[in-house]
């Protein structure tokens, strides 16, 4: 935050004047270190801080308006909750591996580390 700039605690931009995009951009640049979704699979934790040791993220939104809640302890997934509007198979990926899960719609689809 020296200088003019930065991030204060809660997490809205410091750089003067107040801008909202700074406020917007650092967010979902978190969210993409946690969830991405612009290929054929959502890709889980592929950019986790290593600051960030245990943590959680609900409600995130990936493509095809799957809502996707994340669990992490010791730096390693714990619990992945998706949830779609739509039944369908999803690939879903996490450490280089990748998982075809089976939604249902208006369905918790629950999965494990061991499910990789």
């Amino acid at each position: 935050m020296s200088d003019g700039g930065g991030t204060y605690p809660n997490l809205f931009d410091a750089h003067p004047p107040f801008q909202i995009d700074g406020n917007f951009g650092a967010i979902a640049g978190m969210a993409e270190m946690i969830l991405q979704s612009h290929t054929d699979a959502i890709e889980i934790l592929p950019a986790l801080p290593s600051k960030w040791k245990d943590g959680k993220m609900e409600g995130l939104k990936a493509r095809g308006n799957i809502t996707v809640d994340v669990h992490w302890k010791d730096h390693v997934l714990s619990e992945l909750k998706l949830l779609s509007k739509s039944s369908g198979i999803k690939k879903i990926k996490y450490m280089g591996k990748i998982k075809e899960v089976n939604l249902r719609a208006n369905q918790w689809s629950i999965l494990k580390p061991a499910d990789f």
